[in-house]
């Protein structure tokens, strides 16, 4: 309910209210500079890299693995998963080119959040191998939480 009330204020909210508040709460990308090196503005950003940011998405991870939630995108759980039907197009023809094997390498996959939205479309394939390489932060997470059953995570 709640996130229902969020969108429809979204949906109503002239874009300069929206503006306004996401640099209220600091929300909004910024860009400032200059900077005389890409070093020395990579040291005064924040991204991916923050331990923030994987520790929010290592406890979505698992509210997934447990079951608690469908699958997770970019640190934020959904509880019905909403299908991406271009991608799942595009997977299943690649598929049945190869005789119903399908291989993805999947680049920055959000701890298989990719994987777990495809997966039931996915399941009758002869041969399903879908490697996730993650970035190297995530090395330090432990092994059950990266465990997938039918996926593999290359760090």
């Amino acid at each position: 309910m709640q996130n229902q009330f969020k969108q429809l204020i979204k949906d109503l909210a002239p874009p300069v209210l929206l503006r306004a508040y996401r640099w209220l709460k600091g929300q909004d990308i910024t860009f400032s500079g200059p900077y005389s090196s890409w070093a020395e503005a990579s040291k005064k950003a924040t991204g991916y890299h923050s331990e923030v940011i994987l520790q929010k998405v290592k406890e979505a991870a698992l509210q997934v693995k447990s079951g608690n939630a469908t699958y997770e995108r970019d640190s934020v759980v959904f509880h019905k998963t909403e299908y991406s039907y271009p991608v799942l197009a595009g997977l299943l023809a690649a598929a049945a080119a190869n005789g119903g094997k399908l291989s993805v390498l999947d680049f920055g996959g959000s701890l298989g959040s990719s994987y777990y939205q495809c997966r039931g479309f996915l399941r009758d394939l002869q041969e399903l191998r879908w490697s996730i390489i993650e970035q190297p932060n995530f090395r330090g997470l432990r092994p059950g939480v990266l465990r997938r059953r039918g996926a593999s995570f290359l760090l």
